[in-house]
């Protein structure tokens, strides 16, 4: 639905809706409430953003074809959701969406504000960890303000984890799944992982830092070779490329439906457990205090892997997760 666009996105939007006829500067102005030297400097950065829009002096202006890219006035256009993504901050390029996040979280931004990005230069994943973000994937964070105790935050993840494979599995036909906490794979390479940070105090969450990377349209030669074997693109998997715009639109919307669903998490765990790749196999959690081996065996309300290991099970919050081999799959 269509709400808070600003007269830039309005301009595009217009664009779009008539793009079998010419619009005149005179008309978009009165439409928009402003000056035509305003709209003319809207066609320019839409120019300037890749959309070719032809122009004539004596008949105005007619969007031609459209950019390959993740502008708001594009993912904002078709976008079905009431929270997520009602407000949406773009840069060409960026050291982390995360980190920006934070600092517009931090400073009072409504929740569902998202930052995206066409590349990263510095994208953070766990442990501190660099996460390769060229162009051509999707790359954002999402803030969210849940009223819930810091002890939960971790179901954010569960929700972003359910949103990406669904949204993967929905536009991209491949079959892919979450290994826990917070890596989808697609077989045993992974496509996306999810990095959610949080401000809070001792008994309530200000706000989580969602952020999530997509490995969409770009080849494995973006990646150290060294890698090849553990990572995955959705396109070096079909050969096809996605519209990001609407990878991007159902995957926000998707979040948003699972968001709605926070204070029923069992709810939302059995949808979750439906793509686990780490539920019903035998694992190697290496949680830097320990490292064991064990039958990962269910989730708790709580967000932690529980794992029967020597005839007791126990509950893991975080740790990496490897599989050691085919045995105990009960097929979740």
């Amino acid at each position: 639905m269509k709400k808070n666009l600003s007269r830039r996105e309005k301009v595009l939007d217009l664009l779009y809706q008539n793009q079998d006829k010419y619009l005149s500067g005179e008309e978009l102005s009165n439409k928009l409430g402003v000056s035509r030297t305003s709209i003319w400097k809207y066609i320019n950065y839409l120019r300037e953003a890749g959309y070719q829009i032809e122009s004539s002096s004596k008949v105005g202006y007619r969007l031609i074809t459209s950019a390959d890219n993740l502008l708001p006035e594009e993912i904002k256009r078709n976008l079905n959701t009431e929270i997520i993504g009602q407000e949406i901050i773009y840069y060409k390029e960026i050291e982390s969406t995360n980190d920006t996040a934070k600092r517009l979280a931090q400073s009072g931004v409504d929740e569902g504000t998202v930052v995206i990005a066409e590349e990263q230069k510095r994208g953070k994943g766990r442990l501190g960890r660099e996460f390769c973000s060229p162009l051509g994937g999707i790359w954002l964070s999402c803030i969210l303000r849940p009223d819930i105790k810091p002890t939960l935050a971790t179901r954010a993840t569960y929700i972003a984890s359910l949103a990406i494979v669904k949204t993967i599995n929905k536009l991209s036909a491949v079959d892919a799944k979450i290994k826990w906490p917070n890596d989808i794979l697609i077989g045993d390479k992974k496509v996306s992982g999810i990095l959610t940070e949080m401000g809070a105090e001792l008994d309530r969450v200000d706000y989580l830092v969602v952020g999530m990377g997509i490995n969409l349209n770009f080849s494995l030669d973006n990646f150290d070779e060294s890698l090849h074997n553990k990572v995955t693109t959705i396109y070096h998997e079909t050969g096809k490329k996605v519209s990001r715009v609407e990878f991007v639109q159902a995957l926000l919307e998707e979040i948003e439906r699972i968001y709605y669903k926070l204070n029923n998490f069992e709810e939302i765990l059995e949808e979750w457990k439906a793509y686990s790749y780490t539920l019903g196999r035998i694992v190697k959690i290496d949680s830097k205090r320990e490292e064991i081996i064990g039958e990962a065996i269910d989730i708790a309300e709580d967000g932690a892997l529980l794992v029967k290991v020597d005839d007791k099970v126990r509950k893991f919050y975080s740790g990496e997760v490897s599989l050691c081999h085919q045995g105990f799959n009960s097929g979740n």
